[in-house]
């Protein structure tokens, strides 16, 4: 997904983190790519392993740079705000054009292993061309010469409903980049499927959506069906799955309803708190929730003591609708160090957890 610099929001309200990146090492997107048409089976099994191992590592990088930025765009005038959102921007849009590049070149390579049969190998394929289209996003080389089409698809539209300030609707989305969703995750190509919540209103909203199949999905479920919390006036996942191609969703649905108000925060006018010791929102991200496309926004209160203390009496205000983030986002904050000239006095936090799409 490549980014505009004027296209994001971020979400934390109240950290101070140095200078962004200075944790998150960049993965080495070197993969000896084989020529498809004189690969043997083994090469190419080789490069689906290493680009699946990169696809984890810089989804693990641009969670981390974007968690760095996040923070360190708080507390700070719009002038360096700007110069911090270019900054991760660019670092983003390098990282993920690099790995576009690549999955297009193996496609590319795939395809023609697949109509040759491949060779004896040891012939490597060169990939300037598709990465340079990924990099300027321009179609890149296809079998034949044609451009190549989109992979994400608009199945189904769903309905729309009234708000307050605006209107909520859902979509249904299929992403049919070749991937793969087997025991061992290289033996049945999938298709992903997304229903998307788009939130025009004016106010928060809480959200449960499902897809169900004619059959079932790649875990052997016929419907698989989840929660989440969209922000006003943002597109936000609520339910993703995999299921293997030719597998069609039957129907799917997502219900919506506003969001209570939280209660009031008595803080006394004037008191602020500084982080001393920053952490980094991902480290916190349970590997489960990972694994289950759990995300979302946690808002948690606590207090400050005084200077260069950990954080107390931490509590979930506002909950992502997860209990393994909710329970993330209290350990995160707690594990800070604040500082504050103002004693004792409760302040609020959101967190968001994002998984890279």
């Amino acid at each position: 997904m490549r980014l505009s610099a004027y296209a994001i929001a971020f979400v934390a309200l109240a950290l101070h983190l140095g200078p962004a990146h200075a944790a998150c090492t960049r993965p080495d997107t070197k993969i000896a790519m084989p020529d498809g048409a004189a690969a043997t089976e083994a090469e190419m099994k080789t490069a689906t392993q290493a680009l699946l191992k990169l696809d984890k590592d810089v989804g693990e990088y641009l969670r981390c740079i974007k968690g760095d930025a996040s923070q360190a765009t708080v507390g700070k005038d719009d002038q360096t705000r700007e110069k911090i959102l270019k900054e991760y921007v660019a670092s983003h849009n390098s990282a993920a054009d690099e790995l576009a590049g690549l999955a297009t070149c193996f496609n590319a390579q795939l395809e023609a292993y697949r109509s040759t049969k491949g060779g004896a190998g040891g012939k490597t394929a060169d990939c300037s061309t598709h990465m340079a289209s990924a990099k300027n996003r321009t179609p890149g080389p296809a079998p034949g010469g044609t451009p190549t089409p989109s992979n994400i698809v608009k199945e189904a539209d769903g309905h729309s409903f009234e708000a307050q300030g605006g209107r909520w609707s859902y979509t249904l989305i299929r992403d049919d980049t070749p991937r793969y969703c087997g025991a061992d995750k290289t033996d049945k190509p999938c298709v992903k499927r997304t229903v998307f919540v788009t939130n025009g209103s004016d106010q928060e909203l809480e959200c449960k959506a499902y897809i169900k199949y004619e059959g079932a999905d790649a875990q052997g479920r016929p419907q698989t069906e989840a929660q989440a919390v969209v922000l006003k006036q943002t597109i936000r996942a609520v339910v993703a799955s995999m299921a293997e191609q030719g597998v069609n969703a039957s129907t799917f649905e997502a219900e919506c309803k506003p969001r209570a108000p939280m209660p009031p925060l008595h803080t006394e006018e004037g008191c602020k708190y500084e982080v001393v010791k920053t952490i980094n929102i991902s480290d916190f991200y349970p590997e489960e929730s990972r694994q289950l496309d759990e995300q979302g926004p946690v808002v948690v209160e606590f207090t400050v003591a005084g200077k260069s203390t950990n954080p107390t009496n931490v509590k979930v205000v506002a909950s992502s609708l997860s209990p393994r983030l909710d329970d993330a986002a209290v350990k995160a904050v707690s594990a800070m160090v604040m500082s504050s000239a103002c004693k004792n006095q409760r302040h609020r936090l959101r967190l968001n957890f994002q998984l890279e799409e």
